[in-house]
């Protein structure tokens, strides 16, 4: 089977159109989250661990002439919250990068054609170009406000456009929040509307490892029991395939 070219023009113009439809559809589910941590020290013996269940919502917030994510959680019936449930880290809306007025931010290469779950994809290699400005990935300290230089590879669908899975690293650390390292996946998937035949593409599983000072801390995020809002009611969607 013949491969043909990348066309990284074409892919960014496709994939871009498709994280402005994301960003509509973020506003408008909500679902059913599984938070999973754990806190190991710098031999790797664990410190801390727990889990549970939230009810969460994604929004977006208008500062200063932009935007940034806000992420709601509470705790499912019988659930409880914990510290790391908290964070407002707003990691599920990464392949917003590709928004056609962010994709400025980065050098983006296409690397060829390769499979993510058995669906042909363009890998797209990305890396913050240090002229321009860090938007994406936000840390709120004592000492103001800290953007992150961030660089990775997106599987993007051959098929659709749309980005199937992500992964980030940090191209430096954070003195600010002594944030050594970093690395962080998301996977994407397709939910049916059963009432609109109408196919919406969120977030299914984000995967953060952070090192902060001596310790690792490790976060799984899986969403499920996915809901979108109407005009005036809520409609129930099927879980990702």
């Amino acid at each position: 089977m013949s491969i043909p070219p990348c066309d990284a023009g074409k892919v960014l113009v496709e994939v871009g159109g498709h994280a402005t439809e994301m960003t509509a559809n973020l506003e408008n589910f909500t679902a059913e989250e599984k938070i999973e941590y754990l806190q190991l020290d710098y031999t790797g013996r664990p410190e801390e661990s727990d889990s549970g269940v939230f009810e969460y919502v994604f929004g977006f917030e208008h500062r200063r002439g932009g935007r940034s994510s806000r992420e709601y959680r509470s705790p499912a019936k019988g659930g409880h919250g914990f510290a790391a449930s908290n964070q407002d880290t707003g990691l599920a809306a990464l392949a917003l990068i590709f928004l056609p007025g962010l994709q400025t931010d980065y050098d983006m290469n296409c690397e060829g054609l390769d499979k993510w779950n058995g669906q042909l994809a363009w890998v797209m290699r990305f890396q913050q170009r240090r002229e321009k400005p860090r938007r994406t990935l936000l840390f709120h300290t004592d000492a103001g406000t800290v953007g992150a230089m961030l660089k990775g590879r997106a599987w993007i669908s051959a098929e659709s456009g749309q980005v199937l899975h992500l992964e980030t690293n940090l191209m430096q650390d954070i003195p600010a929040m002594n944030l050594r390292f970093s690395a962080i996946s998301v996977d994407y998937a397709p939910v049916q509307i059963e009432s609109k035949k109408l196919e919406l593409w969120l977030p299914k599983r984000v995967e953060a490892y952070w090192e902060i000072s001596t310790h690792r801390i490790i976060l799984y995020h899986s969403f499920s029991e996915f809901r979108v809002f109407s005009v005036d009611t809520e409609q129930n969607i099927q879980k990702p395939k």
